[in-house]
C-alpha cells in the first residue's frame, strides 16, 4: 500500500515541488531539495513540524508519529496531515510549506550545546623534567609524554656504542655529477 500512497503524494505535491522518497526504518523519509520534511509510516503521511507550526496542526487534528523506545512512547517533530489535504494539490501545498519551513529552521537552527555527561577533562600531569624534554613537550603538543630531539636520540646512542657518530660515519661517494 506505501507505493500507492507514494504515487499519491506525488500527484498531489505537483503544485509544491519535487518530492524525492528513500526508503529507511520500515518507512520511508520524504524530501524536498535534499531536506527531510516528512515520513510515512503505516501508510500515514507526517510532515515535519516546530513550534512555530505546531498550533496549526493541532487545530487539524493532526498527531504526532510515535516510537516506542526501552518500553517508552517517544513522539517525534512529525504530525500526521490533515486528511482533506491528501484530496488535492491546492490543499496538500500549504502543508508541505509548513513542513518544509519548518525542516529548515530545524537545519539551520544552532548545534545545542549542554552540559557534558563525561565530567570535566582530565589532564595528566608533566612527566618532563629537563629543560629538553620540557621543550619536547611542547613541540610534540601534548603535555606529559615528551618526545627527544633526533640530536639527543644520537648521542644517547652513541653512547651506548650502537651508533658510530656522525663524524666518524664512512660517506658514500656521489653519484654521477651532470
Amino acid at each position: 500500500m506505501s507505493a500507492d500512497l507514494i504515487a499519491h503524494l506525488h500527484d498531489v505535491a505537483s503544485d509544491f515541488g519535487a518530492l524525492s522518497v528513500r526508503r529507511m526504518f520500515g518507512g520511508y523519509g520524504i524530501y524536498h531539495d535534499g531536506v527531510m520534511i516528512g515520513l510515512i509510516s503505516g501508510d500515514v503521511l507526517y510532515l515535519k513540524i516546530d513550534e512555530q507550526t505546531r498550533e496549526r496542526f493541532r487545530v487539524a487534528d493532526s498527531g504526532p508519529f510515535m516510537y516506542t523506545r526501552r518500553g517508552e512512547t517517544v513522539p517525534t517533530s512529525y504530525w500526521s496531515v490533515p486528511e482533506a489535504a491528501m484530496d488535492s494539490p491546492q490543499e496538500m501545498k500549504p502543508w508541505l510549506r509548513l513542513a518544509y519551513e519548518a525542516a529548515v529552521r530545524k537545519a539551520n537552527a544552532p548545534a545545542k550545546v549542554g552540559p557534558r555527561k563525561a565530567g570535566p577533562v582530565k589532564t595528566k600531569p608533566s612527566k618532563a623534567t629537563s629543560a629538553t624534554a620540557k621543550a619536547a613537550t611542547v613541540r610534540a603538543g601534548k603535555p606529559g609524554v615528551a618526545k627527544p630531539t633526533l640530536a639527543k636520540a644520537k648521542s644517547e646512542k652513541a653512547k651506548s656504542g650502537k651508533v658510530r657518530s656522525a663524524t666518524t660515519k664512512p660517506t658514500k661517494p656521489d653519484a654521477k655529477r651532470r
